[in-house]
């Protein structure tokens, strides 16, 4: 406690006016004890204040990096599963593409074996787009030229166990519809090595077809937008 003395003349002699004065000190020792203990509790209890304050506000901070990183690696998560979706449907759209050559490939390979015509089912006239139709019963691929571009129905591929098909059915039973769709074109390859398109031909006098220009083009659908992919070789009657 603090302490405080006053002083007393000596000429005060009266015991009275002794008394006064001790008293008074004693009344002013203990206010200033008192404010000493007060201001002691007060600034306890503002250290307590500023502790508290500060633990939570670290708390927050600690927090917004939790929450922050945790919607770091969600987005990263979200991102890193549509990528991986965009590349399977690609994927897929890929080796539908592939496979749409390797049948026309299959139909010439298989038209060499009866020493037949090279190209017998792979043309209907001036018209070069189709759809490769597989048949079951015969268990053999064969070409439709009905279709003339990718909005035409025979264009859809559906799905039945895994496997994709076209067809001519509006519905094929058990099959579902898929976003895909494919379409040939075979463009004549002639002697001059020249490609010729849809309403024309090679001269078989002057200039014999001897190829064909295969383009399977795939398009799908994913998240609103239209993607297309085109696959192309050229098959000639080279055994």
């Amino acid at each position: 406690m603090s302490k405080f003395k006053i002083q007393m003349s000596n000429q005060v002699q009266n015991p009275n006016v002794k008394k006064f004065f001790r008293l008074k000190s004693f009344d002013i020792h203990l206010s200033f004890g008192f404010c000493h203990l007060t201001f002691l509790r007060c600034f306890r209890r503002a250290a307590q204040k500023n502790v508290s304050g500060q633990g939570l506000l670290e708390t927050t901070i600690a927090l917004g990096v939790i929450v922050t990183g945790i919607v770091g690696m969600l987005t990263l998560t979200i991102s890193n599963q549509s990528s991986s979706l965009e590349s399977a449907e690609r994927l897929v759209a890929a080796n539908l593409a592939r496979e749409g050559i390797e049948i026309v490939r299959n139909i010439r390979d298989s038209n060499w074996l009866p020493r037949g015509a090279w190209d017998q089912g792979l043309e209907s006239g001036t018209d070069y787009t189709a759809v490769p139709l597989f048949d079951k019963a015969a268990n053999v691929w064969t070409l439709s030229f009905t279709a003339n571009d990718l909005n035409h129905r025979e264009a859809r591929l559906w799905r039945e166990g895994g496997v994709y098909f076209q067809s001519t059915q509006e519905t094929p039973p058990g099959a579902g519809l898929t976003t895909y769709r494919r379409l040939l074109q075979l463009d004549e390859i002639c002697q001059d090595k020249s490609v010729v398109v849809s309403g024309s031909q090679c001269n078989p006098a002057l200039n014999p077809k001897i190829g064909i220009k295969v383009q399977s083009r795939v398009q799908w659908e994913a998240k609103g937008n239209t993607h297309q992919l085109t696959a192309e070789e050229r098959l000639f009657n080279w055994r």
